[in-house]
């Protein structure tokens, strides 16, 4: 079974990238930076250095998958949010029909079942349904707000400070990046699955507040969550480097994703990892290699 991952170097697409290296019978890697990639990955799998934009590349270096692991990943810097997603799709939906490749499994977004209204998530849900035209079989898993996004607020959690535009009691479920892995390898080793069908992944139901104590108790030292305006969050992403439009989108996704009437649609999986686990042994290691640095 020759199975192909895009993002093989990203939070998910290098655990997954990990998992299956002894399983599968060949890996295709879609890579813009191969080098990112450890020597023993590069000797075991068929690389490929190009852009996930450019439809001539992802349909060639997919060309003997049987699967194919997808997520679409956001830049920063691009000047229109929809041109970009729009070049994913075309590179995507052309791959997976010119191939005929009989199993997908989509990295998508809580919320990606709405059409409008979620920012780049909204995007997500255009793809989703472009990739249903074209797959045979194709699985968009859905989870929830990452663990890992706390690693951009590394500096913050160094200062006792956590800063994220919500309120500090409303409770957002939180997945680590590897359970997300660890559905998507199990769900491209074994193909049981037929037809069209979606999976969100729940992860852990706290507040960020709830979080804020976990992560006090577990790194030894007071954490504050502090809400900030929308409006504040959008400065920020600009101040950051993002273009007018990704942080236009990125704050109209987080408006949408805490209004009250947002609502998840099930199917749902729990996920095993804790926010205590997911401190201890990912973000507690981050913050005393940042320091002696």
């Amino acid at each position: 079974m020759a199975i192909a991952i895009v993002t093989p170097t990203g939070n998910v697409g290098q655990q997954i990238t990990q998992l299956l290296t002894a399983e599968a019978d060949l890996l295709i890697l879609l890579a813009r930076h191969p080098e990112k990639l450890s020597d023993a990955i590069r000797q075991q799998a068929k690389v490929f250095q190009g852009s996930l934009t450019d439809t001539a590349f992802v349909v060639e270096a997919t060309q003997a998958a049987e699967a194919l692991f997808w997520v679409s990943p956001i830049n920063f810097n691009v000047a229109d949010t929809k041109v970009w997603y729009a070049d994913l799709t075309r590179a995507v939906t052309t791959a997976v029909q010119t191939h005929h490749i009989p199993y997908v499994v989509n990295l998508s977004s809580v919320g990606a079942h709405l059409p409008t209204g979620l920012g780049p998530i909204s995007q997500l849900h255009s793809i989703e349904q472009n990739l249903n035209q074209v797959a045979t079989n194709i699985i968009h898993l859905r989870p929830n707000f990452f663990m890992e996004n706390y690693y951009y607020q590394l500096e913050a959690l160094q200062n006792a400070s956590v800063f994220f535009p919500f309120s500090s009691k409303q409770r957002m479920p939180m997945v680590a990046t590897r359970d997300i892995a660890a559905v998507a390898a199990n769900l491209l080793l074994n193909r049981t699955w037929q037809g069209h069908s979606t999976l969100g992944l729940n992860g852990v139901d706290i507040s960020f507040e709830e979080a804020a104590a976990i992560l006090s108790q577990v790194l030894g030292q007071s954490i504050k969550h502090v809400q900030i305006t929308f409006e504040q969050f959008h400065d920020a992403m600009l101040k950051q480097g993002a273009s007018l439009d990704v942080a236009t989108q990125y704050t109209q996704m987080w408006k949408g994703l805490t209004a009250p009437d947002f609502t998840p649609v099930p199917p749902t999986l729990d996920t095993p990892t804790t926010f205590a686990e997911f401190t201890n042994a990912s973000l507690k290691p981050l913050l005393k290699r940042s320091k002696s640095e």
